[in-house]
């Protein structure tokens, strides 16, 4: 390796200093891992890859904001009383099974649960803090929640649905297409003369768990030809044997619904929460703001666009 690549190699290891605090892996792929999730429901795989550099300097910078404010967290809230770490610990053990299990799948040493002690004491710390700052941020009342919904109609959109199962089955070398589409053929001639679809589908679809029930399902989450079929047969009714990338199937569609708008009253309350946690964010956010124009922030490698 060139001299010059060994720099670049150390530039790019060294770690974001804030105020001097060293910001930990762990925080900057615990935002990585919420900015995908959020951004999953945006957009496609395909633009998620595209935005790869872009999510990832995202994900720094949301981590330096984070430890910018448990900075001023720790200055402004004097102290979290150790009952409430205690509880906060006992509730993550129990999450993983109880202390017996816990304490089997980590093998924590004492630094261990001291070093973890001190984050649930930290976000405490943070959660009071936040309170603190959000008190000025103001509730939304029913006409702020009445005016986003009608400005916003497209996310309180039901989108057209449909509940359908299948019976499948893979052609391979042993089970050539010849045998595999007479087979189906023949299903297809019983399932006519009025027998069980269940019944048929145990006995005969290749689904591995027997999910042969595939459950409501909207446009754009089956392949294509799948999908053609599915919102083109009326419910009740089967379809003829058809092909897909991945195998030979007959399709049942048990039930269809049309796109619909959710009621208003139906998702009142929860544009008022949603607007309410909006409001705080960016309380919160502008004192971040703030704390970061007066930082000292090391080695943050910004991505535009």
């Amino acid at each position: 390796m060139s001299e010059k690549a060994t720099i670049e190699s150390e530039e790019q290891a060294a770690p974001i200093l804030v105020n001097g605090e060293a910001v930990s892996d762990g925080l900057i792929q615990q935002e990585l891992q919420l900015l995908r999730e959020r951004y999953a429901q945006e957009m496609s795989w395909q633009e998620m890859d595209e935005r790869a550099e872009k999510i990832e300097s995202d994900a720094r910078e949301n981590a330096v904001e984070r430890v910018l404010l448990m900075q001023q967290a720790r200055k402004e809230i004097d102290s979290v009383r150790p009952e409430e770490i205690e509880a906060r610990f006992y509730a993550m053990k129990e999450q993983h099974g109880g202390e017996e299990e816990f304490n089997k799948r980590f093998e924590l040493t004492d630094e261990d649960v001291k070093s973890i002690k001190a984050d649930i004491e930290d976000g405490i710390r943070l959660e009071k803090y936040f309170d603190r700052l959000c008190v000025t941020a103001v509730r939304p009342v029913e006409a702020d929640s009445r005016t986003y919904y009608e400005a916003h109609p497209e996310e309180f959109r039901e989108p057209e649905m449909v509940h359908a199962a299948h019976i499948v089955q893979h052609p391979s070398p042993e089970l050539p297409v010849e045998k595999v589409y007479a087979d189906l053929l023949n299903v297809r001639e019983r399932l006519a003369k009025g027998e069980d679809f269940d019944v048929l589908a145990a006995e005969h679809s290749h689904c591995s768990d027997g999910s042969y029930d595939l459950g409501f399902f909207a446009r754009g989450q089956m392949v294509p030809a799948f999908e053609r079929v599915a919102f083109s047969t009326n419910p009740g009714t089967f379809s003829d044997v058809f092909q897909t990338e991945f195998g030979y199937h007959i399709l049942l569609v048990r039930e269809h619904k049309p796109e619909t708008m959710q009621a208003y009253e139906d998702v009142r309350y929860d544009i008022e929460s949603m607007l309410f946690e909006a409001r705080k964010n960016d309380v919160i956010g502008a004192v971040a703001d703030e704390l970061r124009a007066a930082a000292d922030i090391q080695n943050l490698v910004i991505v535009e666009g």
